[in-house]
């Protein structure tokens, strides 16, 4: 009996002695989810830009008198040059409208037909474009002619802007009366929509 006691403590110490496989397993590591950027932010730079147009002359005083005998032709009554600058997206035009030159005898007549000694009309040539006397249009209820353009954009102008010089030419009638006759050319800087 004694042995028998002694073969059960020997197994059972052999058991405990033997490493118990798949009791004791690591311990997983847990999936790691990425974690997700944050949204963007962002800057907003706005520029607003300030409306510029002016409209000036460079050159030449605005007032051009001449002495003249009948049936003569002042082929450079005087020049004047304009200049504009606009930051319009659209550009603009530059519209002409001209009076008869009235005195104390027959009128003289605007016509965008060049003059010539006796014809007894005055004309305004532009230098803008392919250069031509400017047309007009005459309107009885204003006593003016009109649908002149001096100069014109479709889009903004540099900070040079664009030029154009003005030449008057004048013929006096045939049996022009004497005395003085005068009349004006008017232009006027309007902005395209």
């Amino acid at each position: 009996m004694k042995k028998q006691m002694l073969v059960g403590v020997a197994a059972s110490l052999a058991i405990a002695a033997m490493p118990v496989v798949g009791v004791f397993a690591e311990d997983e590591e847990p999936a790691v989810t990425p974690m997700a950027d944050p949204a963007a932010i962002e800057d907003v730079i706005t520029v607003v830009v300030d409306e510029s147009c002016t409209f000036n002359r460079t050159a030449g005083n605005g007032s051009y008198t001449r002495s003249m005998a009948q049936n003569a032709l002042a082929a450079n009554m005087g020049t004047s040059t304009y200049n504009a600058v606009c930051n319009n997206a659209t550009g603009f035009d530059v519209n002409a409208v001209f009076e008869k030159l009235t005195g104390t005898g027959e009128a003289i007549e605007y016509s965008d037909t060049t003059p010539v000694a006796g014809s007894g009309t005055w004309t305004a040539h532009t230098s803008f474009g392919d250069g031509s006397n400017m047309i007009g249009a005459w309107q009885e209820e204003s006593s003016t002619y009109t649908g002149g353009i001096l100069m014109s954009t479709d889009g903004v102008t540099n900070d040079e802007g664009i030029t154009a010089t003005v030449t008057y030419t004048v013929s006096t009638h045939k049996n022009q009366g004497k005395g003085s006759y005068s009349g004006k050319a008017t232009y006027t800087l309007s902005q395209n929509s």
